[in-house]
């Protein structure tokens, strides 16, 4: 039968010996007609042929087809696999919603059970950024209709949802402690605005934090969680969570936080929810109790402030530390800041102020600050000297008013024409530069400790490292090496470096933190606490979940016998040296002034550091005035007063 136009089955044209591996003679029937072979599926006497060259064209095009069509849908699956989760999230999220409920942050206590920090429930808005509309004129219409209820600002609220993802069905937290007028309206506004959430939530309120008396630095603040601070923290945060931004806040943030529970609810196609299909209650956080004393603290702030207006000055620290177990009994940064603006959803420009403020009152100063020792880490040489053999008891210095090297350079004393003979006790008293020169880089016939051996002991007693408070910041300051010098500055190390390095200026830096602890080490015979804020964990139930034991970083620093030498030179310089203005307080002192040069344009900045009682150390008090000038000027008075508070108020106990 000829090919006709009827014929609706695909048929080959070829040579007619090539057919039968074409098409198979099993299932195909095959006819000649002239000099051209024709196949056709099925039995003989089908009802027509089409011709094969058209009928090829046709069936590569079906194929093709075919082939392309199976391609997009393997690649459409493929896709669908691989985003399952996201668009398995998206689908329940349209039916199931998780909704959590925060756990009650913990409080914190000081020593004495003093309430430092609390919640203070109130209401707060959040928006479900995927429920609102689609179309971005109508969602800028509903986000202004939300800002003019709460006085808020409708691009920054934008923002911040976008921040979070605009198809989020988590809340986010766009106002916090919005009065019950607005709230009523914001619910108002919901009936027509769907994502709209009125929360109940909580914010801190930290005791006495205001201008005069303020634990900020210490306890630090909450806020809301940022997209960096959920990265950060990991799973089990949500946009509407509160987290530690600061201070103890930040370092004890998943004790105090706490188990938020959950609820998961089925919501209609409008965001309302349905029913409850499952519900976790929250367990509240653990409670701080810590080392510090609250009282203490505003009494060493009032001291230091004191100061600070009299000398007309502005930025200052004070430490005071147990010096058996590294206890920090009152830490003081100024200025400071009222924490409770923070937590309280503080505004941009009060930020601003805050942040713009050349003397840096967000800055915690007696923790995160460096600067250069002065005269106080003659302590260290002295004992470092007596340890290495240097020098003894009664080794004595001739003190001219300062030192030459090689007859070229001279390092000189601060006491024009000298101070004498001079042994250790009495160069810590009198702070003689002329001594420390020779004992820590030595001279042609005296040998000194040379920069190695000072580097040793500095380290050994704190400098150059954290020590590991448990405050976020902390700052390890500076130790120059050598080494140190030749890769930070490409300079060779000259011995002029070891002399400043022994008295305590050119690039060796330090926190007040370091000095404490340091001083600590030298009252109570070589041990170098950590020291630490808190004292213990508790549990919502009274219990204690953790106690923190002292964790001691060294021992045997330098024998207790050379430390015994060096508070004898403290004592000194108390009953007529350079701390002289200690004189007569409630306790015998001990201490150590310090005036520390670091920019030839600006005043010195002002050391002090001692401990006491002088027979049975207790407490090491460390204070730092920033450009305050002569340590004994400006510092000795703030430490008195620290001292005699503590004699009159606190020496029969110390222990929590």
């Amino acid at each position: 039968m000829p090919p006709n136009a009827q014929n609706p089955f695909p048929i080959l044209e070829g040579d007619h010996d090539a057919i039968p591996e074409v098409v198979g003679r099993d299932r195909w029937v095959e006819e000649t007609y002239g000099d051209r072979a024709w196949v056709h599926p099925g039995a003989p006497g089908g009802s027509g042929f089409i011709g094969l060259a058209a009928t090829s064209r046709r069936l590569l095009l079906f194929f093709g087809l075919l082939i392309a069509g199976v391609l997009v849908l393997f690649g459409r699956v493929t896709y669908l696999v691989a985003h399952g989760d996201t668009y398995r999230a998206l689908s329940e999220g349209n039916r199931l919603r998780a909704l959590t409920a925060p756990a009650a942050r913990g409080v914190i206590y000081d020593r004495n059970g003093t309430q430092l920090a609390d919640n203070v429930p109130d209401l707060e808005l959040a928006v479900v950024p995927a429920d609102l509309s689609e179309d971005p004129a109508e969602r800028s219409v509903e986000l202004g209709q939300i800002a003019a209820a709460t006085g808020g600002d409708a691009a920054a609220y934008a923002a911040l949802l976008e921040e979070f993802g605009p198809h989020s069905y988590e809340p986010v937290t766009l106002a916090e402690n919005i009065t019950r007028d607005q709230a009523v309206q914001l619910t108002i506004i919901g009936a027509d605005v769907r994502g709209v959430r009125i929360m109940s939530a909580a914010h801190r309120q930290y005791a006495a934090s205001n201008a005069l008396t303020t634990l900020s630095h210490i306890l630090g603040y909450t806020g809301k969680v940022s997209k960096k601070d959920l990265e950060r923290l990991g799973s089990g945060y949500r946009p509407t969570d509160a987290t530690g931004k600061s201070g103890l806040e930040l370092s004890y943030e998943r004790a105090l936080r706490g188990v938020p529970g959950e609820s998961r609810v089925e919501v209609d196609a409008l965001g309302n929810e349905v029913r409850t299909v499952s519900k976790q209650d929250p367990v509240a956080g653990d409670d701080l109790r810590l080392a510090l004393d609250a009282e203490f603290t505003a009494a060493a702030q009032r001291a230091l402030a004191h100061e600070l207006g009299a000398s007309g000055r502005k930025r200052g620290a004070v430490v005071v530390e147990d010096v058996t177990n590294g206890d920090v009994l009152a830490l003081v940064s100024l200025p400071a800041y009222n924490d409770n603006r923070f937590a309280q959803g503080i505004s941009r420009d009060e930020y601003a102020a805050l942040a713009d403020d050349p003397n840096q009152p967000l800055f915690p100063r007696a923790v995160s600050g460096s600067y250069p020792s002065g005269s106080t880490v003659k302590l260290v040489v002295a004992a470092a000297a007596l340890a290495e053999g240097i020098v003894t008891p009664s080794t004595t210095v001739l003190s001219t008013g300062g030192i030459w090297y090689t007859k070229r350079y001279w390092f000189p004393d601060w006491k024009a024409g000298g101070h004498g003979y001079t042994n250790v006790v009495k160069a810590i008293a009198e702070s003689v530069n002329t001594f420390f020169y020779m004992v820590g880089g030595g001279t042609d016939d005296f040998p000194g400790l040379g920069v190695d051996r000072l580097v040793k002991y500095f380290g050994a007693f704190g400098m150059g490292k954290d020590l590991g408070i448990d405050l976020p910041n902390e700052n390890a300051g500076n130790l120059p090496t050598p080494s140190w010098k030749q890769q930070t500055k490409g300079e060779d190390w000259y011995i002029g470096d070891t002399y400043h390095l022994a008295i305590g200026q050119g690039d060796l830096l330090v926190t007040p933190l370091q000095v404490a602890a340091w001083t600590v080490a030298v009252a109570n015979g070589g041990t170098l606490w950590r020291p630490h804020m808190v004292h213990e964990l508790v549990g919502a139930d009274g219990s204690v979940v953790r106690t923190m034991t002292p964790d001691a970083i060294a021992t045997h620093v330098a024998p207790d016998e050379d430390l015994a030498v060096v508070r004898q030179g403290m004592r000194a310089a108390v009953t007529g040296g350079s701390a002289k203005d200690l004189w007569g307080t409630i306790v015998p002192v001990a201490g150590k002034t310090g005036t520390a040069q670091w920019n030839t344009g600006k005043a010195n900045h002002a050391w002090f550091t001692g401990f006491a009682p002088f027979q049975d150390p207790k407490i090491a008090v460390t204070v730092l005035i920033e450009e305050g000038g002569e340590g004994s000027s400006v510092s000795v008075p703030v430490a008195r007063e620290i001292f005699d508070w503590w004699a009159l108020h606190r020496q029969s106990s110390t222990a929590p």
